[in-house]
């Protein structure tokens, strides 16, 4: 509340030593102006303008006013933040560190091997089955979570599938390395646990039973801190870097589009504009005036 006081009493300061009306809308874009070329963040702008905006709809509100100068004004764009991402080392580091000695550590393994094989969300990873893993083939469909709805004027449920990204199912490719791990996990643990034999999902937990998404959570979180990487890490820093190491490395956009579910391209475009050494070092080697 008091930084809400505190935008107000700004915007109404600014306006009277500029002679404008502060309920008029040259004083607002004045204003916003004069905070663009102090070179405040995007995000502090906006902030200050949805204050100004609230303090205008509270005055039409309560009747002092009758429209809102703020309302044709657009709030600057908030730059999209960068996914965090896990260079390749770091990669391997985890992955390594991981004791596959312990009881379930050939699962967190192949669990580990197969995020970053395949850049699954990890609603998906606690999804996958056996039956749709093609290990000759080196693939694995993704097939939309199965969901109970309750039909129209009460008559009955129904089942539908449905996917964290809409339900439509996908084909990914699953590397070597991670189809080694999942079938050593597969054949040498999972085979062993108490009910596993009637589940079809890949990844169980002690009691044989679908791996829940805070266990995936703290399996991934357990082996980070492992690896002696101190900065987050979750599940889906394993899918952006899934996707950053493959276009790092020349795949086509519309294939990683493809593999990640993306349904817009443009959710995809953000992994082209992270800054790395390799993408440097291909451009002052290729580029004929760099």
């Amino acid at each position: 509340m008091s930084a809400y006081r505190a935008d107000l009493e700004r915007y109404r300061g600014f306006a009277r030593s500029a002679g404008h009306d502060p309920d008029s809308r040259e004083a607002v874009r004045a204003w916003l102006g004069s905070m663009r070329e102090r070179g405040l963040k995007a995000t502090t702008v906006a902030r200050k303008l949805s204050s100004l905006r609230g303090w205008f709809r509270w005055r039409i509100d309560t009747g002092e006013r009758m429209a809102d100068p703020t309302g044709t004004i657009d709030a600057p764009r908030r730059p999209r933040r960068l996914p965090s991402v896990l260079s390749l080392d770091e990669v391997e580091r985890v992955i390594s560190v991981v004791d596959v000695s312990r009881r379930l550590g050939r699962r967190d393994r192949a669990m580990l091997e197969f995020l970053y094989a395949t850049g699954v969300r990890i609603s998906e990873l606690i999804a996958v089955r056996l039956s749709e893993c093609d290990w000759e083939e080196r693939v694995v469909r993704l097939v939309p979570a199965e969901r109970t709805i309750q039909r129209r004027g009460g008559r009955g449920t129904a089942r539908e599938r449905i996917g964290p990204k809409g339900n439509r199912a996908r084909i990914v490719p699953v590397g070597r390395r991670a189809i080694e791990a999942a079938l050593e996990w597969v054949e040498n643990e999972r085979a062993f646990l108490k009910g596993a034999g009637s589940q079809d999902a890949l990844f169980l937990n002690h009691r044989g039973r679908p791996l829940s998404r805070m266990g995936a959570w703290t399996v991934v979180r357990r082996w980070v801190d492992k690896a002696g990487i101190d900065r987050p890490v979750t599940p889906h820093t394993f899918r952006h870097t899934f996707a950053t190491h493959l276009l790092e490395r020349g795949a086509d956009l519309r294939a990683v589009q493809e593999m990640l579910g993306h349904a817009d391209i443009t959710t995809t475009q953000i992994y082209t504009h992270v800054d790395s050494p390799y993408l440097r070092a291909e451009h002052r080697r290729y580029h004929p005036r760099a």
